[in-house]
């Protein structure tokens, strides 16, 4: 759960499937980073727009597999809903 100048800005922490790489199989949601993991992904997030001017980034928490799901079927139905 992101905000920046702009507003909302969700992303969406995802690990590859078993077939391209099988170190994160264990995976399925996000209690299962590490914190040291979670510290290094917050902390790039937090930064990566440092450099632009104008520009701001808060990271304001961490959602679980659930809740990914749910945003990412939602902008699907708001992308189908606007297509012609």
């Amino acid at each position: 759960k992101m905000s920046d100048e702009a507003g909302s800005d969700e992303k969406i922490l995802a690990v590859p499937v078993s077939k391209v790489f099988s170190g994160y199989a264990h995976i399925e949601d996000i209690n299962q980073v590490s914190s040291h993991w979670m510290e290094r992904i917050g902390h790039f997030f937090e930064h990566y727009k440092d450099l632009e001017k104008g520009k701001w980034v808060k990271l304001d928490g961490w959602g679980g597999a659930a809740e990914a799901k749910r945003i990412l079927t939602e902008s699907v139905e708001r992308y189908n809903s606007d297509a012609p």
